[in-house]
């Protein structure tokens, strides 16, 4: 019987003669894969997604379900259809936090009443400098530093470390925390424990800066850079190419703190040309790359500022305090010689202390306007 028309059909007929309606379902292609077992698609470049469900999980604010999926390219479909059987295809991406990340996940779960949750808000305040460092470059001393620069009181300090254990024993079976290593119990709140950081003596950063400049040590200029930037360790390695004025010479960035967001840090003479060299004709990315001219992790990092010390003849035991071996001298310990440069040197204190974003004078940048001249006259006298 025809489907489409009136007229009668020849037996057997695929499509009408008259209206051309075809008359029967063509043979679909057998699948070859079945259920769960992915699906590769050619795209319009060229190349072959592949492309594996691994579940489903619930979105609450929209109460839905979404997939949970792999995706990967090939030059090749053959490529594609092997690695939709191989064990990468099955193993779900982890994610990598940031503290900041991880503590805003965390913080809703959380079961404890109002008051405590207030309290445990206003210490947070305090662990910013960290906010967006992610937790697998995140060390001891990182965290350490927030608890020995926070003004408050050891009740405060004690919350801070309270967060952070929290905030680590709910990223662990989330494999968000690298060898599930707990840092909140190694951290100091009384301040007669604490131990005060070194800066690096200044004959060490003359020397310092004498290789970086003569270009004999390899990373002394990075080192020699930070000493006379002030910048925290994982500040400075955040610091990119489109946050540095050439005009001005200087440099935006800073952790998320009100006091340290966001500043402006001018650049030494004595540093210029090492920035410009270590730069060159380059135009977007890291300031201070690593060799393939991607981002420095912060333990790649302090591995060559340890080499460097090194080159120079610093000696730098490991030392227990207070139950942790440590170096004597790390990384932070060039924001201390920063600023105990700036203490030789005259400037007003409003701009040092926009140049070293310490948290305890926030409110100074929220009254008081800070002009490239005058952070210049401080970083030129150092």
């Amino acid at each position: 019987m025809n489907i489409c028309c009136d007229h009668a059909l020849p037996e057997g007929a695929a499509f009408c003669p008259f209206c051309g309606k075809r008359q029967t379902e063509p043979a679909r292609r057998p699948k070859s894969r079945g259920n769960g077992q992915g699906s590769v698609y050619r795209l319009p470049s060229g190349k072959w997604m592949a492309e594996k469900t691994l579940g489903y999980r619930l979105l609450p604010d929209e109460d839905r379900l979404v997939r949970d999926k792999r995706r990967k390219s090939f030059a090749r479909k053959k490529d594609a259809l092997t690695w939709l059987h191989s064990t990468d295809a099955v193993q779900p991406r982890v994610k990598e936090y940031t503290f900041g990340e991880l503590y805003e996940a965390w913080l809703p779960t959380h079961p404890a009443g109002k008051s405590t949750l207030d309290c445990y808000k206003s210490a947070a305040r305090y662990l910013h400098p960290v906010w967006m460092l992610k937790m697998k470059d995140l060390t001891v001393d990182d965290l350490q530093a927030c608890l020995d620069e926070c003004p408050k009181g050891k009740r405060t300090r004690q919350n801070m470390k309270a967060v952070v254990g929290l905030v680590y024993k709910y990223g662990i079976p989330r494999k968000a925390i690298p060898d599930n290593l707990n840092l909140g119990p190694f951290l100091r709140v009384n301040a007669d424990d604490a131990v005060e950081r070194e800066a690096i003596p200044q004959k060490y950063v003359d020397a310092i800066l004498a290789a970086g400049q003569a270009g004999t040590v390899p990373y002394a200029d990075y080192v020699a850079c930070q000493c006379y930037l002030g910048f925290r360790p994982s500040e400075f390695l955040s610091l990119t190419l489109e946050g540095y004025n050439r005009t001005e010479k200087a440099f935006r960035g800073g952790a998320k703190t009100e006091a340290g967001m966001d500043r402006v840090v001018t650049v030494s003479p004595k540093i210029a040309p090492l920035v410009e060299r270590i730069i060159g004709d380059r135009t977007s990315g890291p300031v201070f790359c690593d060799p393939d001219g991607g981002p420095f992790s912060l333990p790649r990092y302090t591995d060559r500022f340890y080499s460097v010390l090194d080159a120079v003849g610093l000696e730098n035991p490991v030392e227990e305090i207070n139950g942790t071996m440590k170096h004597r001298y790390t990384p932070h310990s060039c924001r201390h010689s920063f600023a105990t440069m700036m203490k030789r040197v005259g400037g007003a204190d409003k701009d040092k202390l926009a140049l070293i974003g310490h948290t305890s004078e926030a409110m100074l940048r929220h009254y008081q306007s800070v002009e490239y001249d005058d952070l210049r006259r401080v970083t030129n006298a150092i």
